[in-house]
């Protein structure tokens, strides 16, 4: 076994919308799993949202969501980690995306994804990840009267303007919050001192195993951290171009099940 701590994004790379992991790649995770190796889910979902997908398959062990935001042990529910965003830089990033028109915007606190209002974006954001949001009226407002960490704000809105309102938020904000794409239509904002490359540090060193025994590998835009420690990054063959330029392996597309194919070539 070359990788004993592989880590996968969920999205477009081990399942799909609405909630679907192919039989071969559980079958492949669970012979994994028997050998002794450590298979994690690193995604920018909430977890409320990831460990019902994780139970039904019967995936085990620590699951990482909100991009790294909060680890939490996936039968207990336990959380062995939990970070997230100064309340009023958040109260910030919200009020940006306010600011613009066509963006539905949307905040999670204590793994509750809070919305200002419905709208067919939101609906559409819910039913795709089979969780409920609370319509609290206007976000920036509420976070700052609660006052509390937030795990990740996020902007609904179609991809052209997705892709424009990230570039400058990275241009306003990058040195203090990670902005990506989860999703074409999704800007996804989280801390970054808790990303998906500070995640992987952590199971690693949870699991007390080396670097050059982890293997992890996406899709998007919101992976690009999960590749860039010093393991082996790997981007699945659609994934985005972006995640593709930093992955130090490019392998087969998410119709070939690249999940089971990276298992079945290193560690199976």
């Amino acid at each position: 076994m070359k990788y004993r701590l592989f880590v996968s994004d969920f999205d477009g790379t081990l399942g799909k919308a609405p909630d679907v992991i192919e039989p071969e790649t559980v079958e492949a995770v669970k012979e994994y799993q028997k050998k002794g190796g450590i298979f994690a889910i690193c995604t920018g979902r909430m977890f409320a949202s990831i460990r019902p997908i994780c139970l039904q398959y019967g995936i085990k062990g620590l699951v990482i969501s909100y991009q790294g935001a909060m680890i939490n042990d996936i039968e207990t529910g336990k959380a062995v980690f939990s970070g997230g965003i100064d309340y009023e830089l958040a109260a910030e990033a919200a009020e940006f995306l306010e600011g613009r028109q066509n963006v539905a915007v949307l905040a999670d606190i204590d793994d509750v994804m809070h919305i200002e209002k419905p709208s067919p974006y939101t609906d559409y954001y819910q039913q795709a990840c089979r969780v409920k949001g609370v319509c609290v009226g206007k976000l920036s407002e509420y976070i700052r009267r609660k006052k509390k960490k937030v795990l990740k704000v996020g902007g609904i809105c179609e991809r052209p303007l997705a892709d424009k309102l990230t570039a400058e938020l990275n241009g306003i904000y990058k040195d203090k919050l990670a902005i990506n794409n989860g999703a074409p239509m999704f800007v996804e904002i989280v801390s970054r001192e808790c990303d998906k490359k500070f995640s992987v540090e952590f199971l690693a060193k949870h699991y007390g195993v080396p670097y050059d025994s982890v293997i992890a590998v996406g899709d998007s835009t919101n992976d690009i951290e999960l590749l860039s420690g010093p393991w082996h990054g790997v981007a699945v063959g659609d994934a985005r171009e972006e995640l593709k330029a930093v992955a130090k392996e490019i392998t087969v597309p998410y119709k070939d099940r690249p999940v089971e194919y990276l298992l079945k070539k290193y560690c199976l």
